[in-house]
């Protein structure tokens, strides 16, 4: 006799999802930036980029914290295309994102060439 699998259903829009592996630095990022990235549109399917933006950035912080040695270089570019990724990187990283909601859309010329014609 074979156990129940649990199934688990996601719905487009669902929030991330926050992983166990993350420590308690990570999921004080997570919980801090959660509203923010969700607002940006992050949803369940991005739930591995935004544990490992949280992972990284918990890291960063602890070594400014530190006030020795700033972090690597490498760990600043990458925190920062994950916010972009995530749409949380400041104006820029906003721009061009596709919205499904056709009434948000304030472009005048949307409706050109869909009229009807008589």
């Amino acid at each position: 006799m074979r156990d129940a699998a649990k199934t688990e259903v996601l719905v487009p829009g669902d929030p991330p999802v926050m992983p166990d592996y993350l420590t308690a630095g990570a999921i004080d990022v997570w919980q801090e930036e959660l509203g923010r990235v969700m607002a940006a549109g992050t949803a369940e399917i991005d739930s591995s980029l935004f544990a490992r933006y949280c992972s990284l950035e918990a890291l960063v912080r602890e070594a400014f914290a530190e006030g020795g040695e700033p972090p690597p270089a490498a760990y600043l570019t990458v925190l920062r295309q994950y916010a972009e990724l995530l749409g949380i990187a400041g104006r820029k990283s906003r721009v061009g994102k596709v919205g499904d909601d056709p009434i948000k859309n304030r472009n005048p010329f949307a409706r050109n060439g869909a009229r009807a014609r008589g």
